[in-house]
């Protein structure tokens, strides 16, 4: 029953927040130009990570309000 009323209230996670990331550097890369491609990347994960935890503590919300009601 527990289970039932969990999946009725948490919709499926984004695919978004499973992916992960690569550096992208290749070899023969500059020293330079590899610092800024890890730099890059790892911008864009920690951007996904806080896109995905803002989308979890809302539901968290959402349910808290529906399990109110």
């Amino acid at each position: 029953m527990g289970e039932a009323r969990a999946a009725a209230i948490w919709p499926e996670y984004p695919d978004d927040c499973r992916r992960t990331s690569r550096g992208g550097i290749t070899e023969g890369d500059r020293l330079d130009v590899a610092v800024l491609k890890l730099d890059e990347a790892l911008s864009r994960q920690n951007a996904r990570t806080r896109r995905c935890a803002d989308w979890y503590d809302q539901q968290r919300t959402d349910a808290s309000a529906r399990a109110v009601q």
